[in-house]
């Protein structure tokens, strides 16, 4: 073989044995000018929220929801309220709410109460209902807040075992003054002293008994 031939075939074998540079990745696409940013990813199928239950009243308590209560029981709820919260009585704590209600007299005057409920059997029983508190209508030519109406309002206390609830009044607020403010004779004042009559019959200790809260004698 020739010098020529020999150098030749040395430059083709050299040739064939060096690898190729890597080549560099494609650049992103840029989006064309006017075209809408990609569809956010959907949530997965676990992370679903609870629905909502239709007639379920809005929390009193933020950090309890009845809606997510409900549906973790697979309860149906029908309930008309002013708001619910969780109870934590009897000895099964977990299943029982208490639901505030209002009921307006024509007079004028309105009764509050508090309604124990426990969850039984798929459904929503309502054990008892307890009157704790008397308020004016509102006066659209003379509006107040609701605290400023109020005649009358009770607290309920649970015990730390929660196996009993006491009823009394809340701070500034007495039955006898009431009363005596209140039960003028006039049609207003009838319809007041009737339903403050009801709220200081709340007074004293509820207790847990036989899967209700009775008042103790």
């Amino acid at each position: 073989m020739s010098r020529l031939a020999l150098t030749a075939a040395l430059l083709g074998a050299c040739s064939a044995t060096t690898p190729e540079p890597p080549r560099t990745a494609d650049p992103e696409p840029r989006p064309e000018p006017g075209a809408s940013a990609p569809a956010a990813p959907t949530a997965p199928a676990g992370a679903e929220k609870a629905p909502e239950l239709p007639g379920a009243p809005p929390p009193t308590d933020p950090g309890w929801d009845l809606h997510t209560w409900a549906y973790a029981r697979q309860l149906e709820v029908e309930l008309v309220s002013d708001g619910c919260e969780a109870a934590r009585l009897g000895d099964k704590p977990d299943e029982t709410v208490w639901c505030a209600h209002h009921s307006d007299a024509k007079e004028g005057a309105v009764l509050h109460t508090r309604a124990l409920y426990v969850a039984r059997a798929k459904k929503l029983v309502k054990l008892a209902e307890l009157p704790v508190a008397v308020s004016v209508m509102d006066d659209p030519e003379n509006p107040k807040d609701e605290k400023a109406r109020q005649v009358l309002r009770f607290e309920l206390v649970r015990a730390a075992d929660g196996m009993s609830v006491r009823a009394g009044p809340a701070k500034g607020f007495y039955c006898e003054d009431a009363m005596k403010t209140h039960s003028d004779g006039s049609v207003l004042g009838k319809a007041l002293a009737q339903r403050i009559g009801k709220v200081c019959a709340t007074y004293g200790t509820w207790r847990w008994s036989a899967g209700t809260l009775r008042k103790e004698r």
